[in-house]
């Protein structure tokens, strides 16, 4: 799935207040599109829904939450987003997004030296656990200090990668801010391993670890029917917008001429539902990976440009090959054979 909007230069961008583009002037901003770029993020109901829970776990200073999913549902497209809407939301609040990565042999300092990498710390390749855990309890104090808050939010991508002596270190790192009277919530994003982890901790005793990263995990859907596409399609159609201030959408930008006929993508949802569901089938899990959907709208969108005029309509063949192109089918035959490290062949 897409990721935010970066900023194009204002000279390329122009005007501010709603305005017509040209042919030409189309062509120029193409380039920068975020459709073509694959850099933006809309409304989808998956991301209201997880920012929902993660906002109420901030809001209410809960120790955190857990959402898992196979991979392509959009887990990294969306902890990004959370981070930036939390941000927004609670300003007061220092929230730090870490990606993260298994160590070669568990050491007590990876976690930390994780943790400090993602504040772009120069000390963060030091191997001394003491010396990390003071330097990150320091960093987060200044940084709470410059916004008078006292809530630290860690966003973790990635999680299952996370070892048991990782996940014990945060919470010698969750018990030290505690003391200092920092608030720490966690949101982790994992795959489905994580259920396995958290399992052997439950075998192993290790009930402080659960309750306090692992206690409520949550599956995290991608799309998962008709009217949730149609509503992402009606975002395409309404409530996305290139350039900025321009008033113009994803859809009305490359097809301006059906656009102001009423063509619109919402109206292709069942037909681009039924072929989507279709490849991916072999899942068994009644969703579509988000990417693999908006890589299907994206081709519709990019494809269907040089074919714009008043009576433009998608057939079912471009919506055929627009779900091929995504490579729907070929991975979702893929991750029917789990790896020998538990996980999923990519």
């Amino acid at each position: 799935m897409p990721e935010s909007i970066n900023t194009v230069d204002p000279a390329i961008i122009g005007k501010a207040e709603p305005c017509e583009l040209s042919p030409r002037r189309r062509e120029q901003l193409l380039e920068f599109h975020p459709v073509l770029e694959r850099d933006y993020t809309l409304p989808t109901p998956m991301l209201e829904r997880t920012y929902r829970i993660a906002r109420e776990k901030v809001w209410t200073r809960r120790t955190g939450v857990v959402f898992y999913a196979t991979p392509r549902m959009g887990k990294t497209t969306c902890a990004k987003e959370i981070q930036n809407l939390l941000n927004n939301e609670f300003p007061r609040t220092y929230t730090l997004l870490l990606s993260a990565r298994r160590s070669k042999q568990s050491s007590e300092y990876h976690m930390y030296s994780l943790i400090l990498e993602a504040k772009k710390h120069i000390l963060s390749s030091r191997t001394k656990v003491g010396f990390l855990l003071e330097n990150i309890k320091t960093d987060t104090i200044l940084k709470l200090s410059k916004i008078g808050g006292s809530q630290f939010v860690l966003i973790v991508d990635e999680a299952q990668l996370l070892s048991d002596t990782d996940l014990e270190q945060l919470f010698v790192l969750h018990n030290a801010l505690d003391l200092m009277k920092i608030k720490m919530t966690t949101i982790f994003f994992a795959q489905p391993q994580i259920m396995h982890r958290r399992a052997a901790l439950l075998v192993s005793g290790q009930h402080q670890i659960i309750a306090r990263f692992l206690s409520e995990p949550i599956a995290f859907e991608g799309c998962s029917s008709m009217i949730e596409l149609q509503l992402l399609l009606k975002a395409y159609d309404e409530q996305s917008e290139y350039p900025e201030g321009s008033g113009w959408s994803y859809t009305r930008f490359f097809l301006p001429e059906a656009f102001a006929k009423g063509f619109r993508l919402h109206r292709y949802a069942s037909k681009l539902w039924e072929a989507l569901a279709a490849a991916a089938g072999p899942l068994g899990l009644g969703m579509v990976p988000m990417e693999h959907v908006c890589l299907s709208i994206e081709y519709l969108l990019l494809a269907s440009k040089k074919e714009d005029c008043s009576n433009f309509s998608i057939s079912d063949s471009d919506i055929a090959i627009a779900v091929e192109s995504s490579n729907l089918a070929s991975f979702s035959a893929l991750l029917q054979s789990p790896s020998k490290e538990g996980g999923w062949e990519q």
